[in-house]
């Protein structure tokens, strides 16, 4: 079986895109997986250190865009097509899945348009523009949120859950709450940082003191700005830009701090980790919000809107929810809502549609 994985540009779209790889390879020895992606994305970095084999084509959005840069965009779509279908003719696939991201699109469509089995993953609650144009083109369609049906066509639609890789899933099963004090806290802030909760969340856990041992992803950017808030603060954090060893830190967390992205929900329900969600205020169709509302709805999650963080609002949230009995409630809620063998039914389907 070969086939080509399409998409990128941040770990939301990358590690997803991994995780069925690392299943179509585990399969059988014979089977291929060629990545599409772009050159700006993190996928340019992440995919060779992993072995994988990449191909780049030139492809931008749309949404959100002035006159002139949609004009660009559509120009470098057009491009982007006809790099896809030099792709498709020399590579040859079975199918092709498209996992977000602004290679998706361009190859997914070509390989519709040359009769290729086509599949989309749409990792949140409400879909964006390119995978409702692409939902109607596309064989099936892969989602992570009941609530996603509403806006998608039914008999194409298919709830997986968004996939983890292969070692979150294996060391997710073994994980047990703790009962011990201090709680470990980490603040997950994505590949990329998330400079608000840089900046407010040490200042709150400033307030909590020695009842909280502190993990931080602060983003390559902005790691040395972080540490030194804690150092001011009289705290010892583990502060770093990024990691691929997740497995080993949230082995250890009894709280995680972060947005509200399909990835990273996917991977705390799998460890059963309760949250305090932030959603970003600016991503598209507020799609965050949406992810985040959904966790809170089964009592896994709390959101705190960015408009409404504060460092005093945050500290209270947070006193709330280390007590023993809210956090072991939350993270009996968040396990029930794991999908954790998401990459294996959705390489199952994908063999099915192949016959």
């Amino acid at each position: 079986m070969k086939v080509i994985i399409a998409g990128g540009g941040t770990g939301g779209h990358v590690f997803p895109a991994i995780s069925i790889a690392e299943e179509i390879l585990r399969r059988n020895s014979g089977n291929e997986v060629l990545f599409v992606g772009t050159e700006q994305g993190i996928e340019k970095r992440i995919l060779p250190e992993k072995g994988y084999r990449v191909e780049f084509i030139n492809s931008r959005g749309i949404v959100g865009k002035s006159f002139f840069q949609k004009a660009g965009a559509v120009i470098s779509i057009l491009g982007a097509m006809i790099s896809s279908l030099r792709i498709l003719r020399d590579f040859k696939p079975d199918a092709v899945i498209g996992v977000g991201g602004y290679a998706s699109g361009p190859t997914l469509l070509c390989a519709s348009m040359n009769s290729i089995p086509t599949a989309v993953c749409e990792q949140n609650c409400v879909p964006g523009l390119a995978n409702r144009i692409l939902s109607r083109f596309v064989g099936k369609i892969f989602i992570t949120f009941e609530e996603s049906k509403e806006f998608l066509p039914a008999e194409k639609t298919m709830l997986t859950g968004n996939p983890i890789r292969r070692d979150l899933a294996r060391n997710a099963a073994e994980k047990k709450l703790r009962q011990n004090a201090p709680r470990n806290v980490f603040v997950l802030g994505g590949s990329q940082g998330a400079r608000k909760l840089n900046e407010i969340v040490p200042l709150s856990l400033g307030k909590l003191g020695e009842r909280v041992n502190v993990t931080h992803q602060a983003g390559e950017t902005q790691i040395e700005s972080v540490r030194e808030t804690y150092r001011q603060l009289g705290i010892s954090a583990e502060v770093f830009g990024f990691t691929d060893n997740m497995s080993r830190i949230y082995e250890k967390t009894d709280l995680v701090i972060c947005r509200a992205g399909s990835g990273t929900l996917s991977e705390i329900t799998a460890f059963g980790i309760p949250s305090i969600l932030v959603p970003l205020a600016s991503s598209t169709h507020d799609h965050q919000l949406k992810n985040a509302k959904a966790l809170e709805s089964e009592a896994a999650a709390v959101v705190v809107e960015e408009k409404e963080l504060s460092v005093e609002g945050l500290c209270a949230v947070m006193e709330k929810t280390l007590e023993q009995a809210t956090l072991g409630r939350m993270a009996e809620n968040s396990k029930k809502l794991a999908r954790p063998h998401a990459a294996r039914e959705i390489v199952n389907e994908i063999e099915r549609i192949i016959g």
